[in-house]
């Protein structure tokens, strides 16, 4: 496969408008997390869990609202990394943002395919562990990439087929619950976690809220789709506006139900907490369809991953010095979608499914380093509002919005778990030495053709 010249370089296709952008960042948000978070929450929180997903919400908006601006400003694939690549121009900080927002979407896709098995196979009691394991979540994870790979009018197809299944799961939880509303204290940590009695009640909202918090990070996946967007300066910057305002009302609502209708320690045990609040709520609903809704949220998921991960490898190969290999910027002249990236980062999915039957340590040291990302970016936005060489932003944010998120995001990141932040730490120091041989090799070329 020959890379075209940078002129006749085809582009992504510009297909997607404000609806669709809005409703890939709702499924995108309100993916498979919801479903099992909920009781882990409750578990730290109590009858309080609310708080949490306001809390969490807020701090989502500082961070989406910096998204808001940057997109505005710099409306290229690449995200987080490629914000930073214009604002900082600090290879090795560009290269950070890269490998951890990659290694993100990465784990997430994964873990997404093991969900969707686990979900769709539960309805066959028997399975062979190897089906169960391996076999089915890599058919996913291929399903996935041919959807990626066909096209981006397809992917928007499958998310809003998706996102309409997994808000009428919540929805439903909502109708069923709704008659148990106002029988509980919603402000009761206490007395439903004795064990956290001598924990203040705001440390532990805040270690609720860096839980959901992960569940809101769908605005770079829309950051990443800049270049597939009607007027992206407009458009992305409304979406994740709608995107977070309807999500949080929907956590929030969820919240308020699942706690009315069993208790939070309870809650906190279960497995599957939401299909237990349906069984307490609605023992006569058909439980079967909880077992399709959460396969179908962990496929809108793990495809915007795949999505996000696809284009953060193109818009970071494709850059007029590019850090990544100009190949991953190819683009398929039919398809217009950036098919060496997708089977980049399918390849990629594939392998970590068949090396680690468990990646959640690694998942959440990655997550954790999100946050730092995230600093970065606020950092970048006070930056470039400062820099009177940029252009005046289409849509401006006030300065203190970028200050207020790196408070937000410094205070969930000192709620982090010790194993998690020992996890980013070990990925911070693989990414620095990867950057460090990719540097002396990029030297070795420069020496070599002068």
């Amino acid at each position: 496969m020959t890379l075209p010249r940078e002129e006749n370089r085809p582009e992504l296709r510009r297909v997607l408008g404000l609806a669709a952008i809005t409703i890939f960042g709702v499924g995108d948000i309100l993916g498979a997390g919801v479903y099992g978070l909920m009781g882990r929450i409750a578990g730290l929180t109590g009858t309080a869990v609310w708080i949490s997903c306001i809390l969490a919400g807020i701090t989502a908006a500082f961070t989406g609202l910096t998204y808001a601006e940057l997109t505005s400003r710099f409306p290229k694939a690449g995200g987080a990394a490629h914000f930073c690549h214009v604002v900082h121009r600090i290879p090795l900080i560009t290269f950070l943002v890269t490998f951890f927002v990659g290694l993100s979407g990465i784990f997430s896709t994964a873990t997404g395919a093991r969900i969707i098995g686990n979900y769709a196979l539960a309805l066959f009691p028997g399975t062979p562990p190897m089906v169960k394991d391996y076999i089915a979540p890599l058919l996913f994870v291929l399903l996935l990439g041919a959807i990626a790979i066909r096209g981006i009018l397809l992917s928007s197809a499958a998310n809003t087929f998706c996102t309409i299944i997994e808000s009428t799961g919540l929805f439903i939880i909502i109708l069923v619950g709704l008659r148990y509303l106002g029988t509980v204290n919603y402000l009761d940590y206490p007395a439903a976690l004795p064990e956290h009695a001598a924990t203040p009640a705001m440390l532990l909202a805040l270690s609720g809220a860096s839980l959901v918090f992960y569940a809101f990070i769908g605005f770079e996946d829309l950051a990443n789709l800049s270049e597939e967007v009607h007027t992206p300066e407009r458009n992305i910057p409304l979406a994740i506006c709608f995107a977070i305002m309807i999500t949080t009302s929907i956590y929030c609502i969820v919240a308020l139900v699942a706690v009315s209708v069993i208790p939070p320690r309870i809650l906190a045990e279960s497995q599957s907490p939401l299909l237990d609040v349906v069984r307490q709520a609605a023992p006569g609903f058909p439980i079967w369809v909880f077992s399709i809704v959460p396969a179908i949220a962990a496929f809108n998921t793990a495809l915007m991953n795949l999505l996000m991960t696809s284009r953060l490898l193109y818009g970071m190969s494709s850059q007029q010095i590019p850090l990544l290999p100009p190949m991953l910027a190819y683009v398929h002249p039919v398809w217009r979608t950036p098919m060496v990236s997708v089977l980049t980062s399918t390849g990629a999915i594939a392998l970590l499914l068949l090396c680690f039957r468990n990646i959640t340590t690694l998942a959440s040291g990655a997550s954790t380093f999100m946050l730092v990302v995230f600093i970065l970016l606020h950092i970048a936005l006070i930056r470039a509002k400062r820099n009177p060489t940029f252009a005046p932003a289409p849509f401006s944010i006030p300065a203190v919005v970028p200050i207020l998120g790196i408070l937000t995001c410094m205070g969930l990141l000192f709620r982090q778990d010790i194993p998690a932040l020992k996890t980013a730490a070990l990925l911070a120091a693989i990414a620095i030495a990867l950057f460090l041989i990719h540097a002396v090799i990029l030297r070795q070329r420069r020496l070599l053709n002068p």
